[in-house]
């Protein structure tokens, strides 16, 4: 549950990037919080961690397979391979109306902490 949908901050983003390296560190120790986490996100982040998300949106973690993993190389070092994230982001309809399109467009943009990507 977000607190206010504020607009991504770079602080914002790296409050998020700890709490998640924590959140992967747990993960590999407690198979019951991977489960919680891998079942509802945020609401894991938030009961683990304190962390409240400041934006409406749905965040999805999925388990990696296949070639995807850490390699070590036998050194003390190695490397990842992940897949990439994936964002979703919706486009609206355009309006009914041809002549409100300038306004909806403008609507859109002044949304602000309506939707994540809006421009205030």
């Amino acid at each position: 549950m977000s607190k206010d949908n504020a607009n991504p901050t770079l602080e914002s983003m790296l409050e998020f990037q700890k709490v998640y390296l924590r959140a992967i560190a747990l993960s590999w120790r407690d198979p019951a919080f991977k489960g919680e986490l891998l079942d509802k996100p945020l609401d894991t982040l938030a009961k683990y961690f304190g962390y409240q998300c400041p934006w409406i949106i749905d965040i999805e973690i999925a388990k990696t397979d296949g070639d995807h993993g850490w390699t070590g190389d036998g050194k003390g070092g190695g490397s990842w391979n992940l897949p990439r994230n994936v964002m979703t982001v919706g486009i609206p309809e355009q309006p009914t109306h041809l002549d409100e399109e300038a306004v909806a467009l403008a609507a859109y943009c002044d949304a602000g902490p309506c939707y994540l990507f809006t421009c205030c």
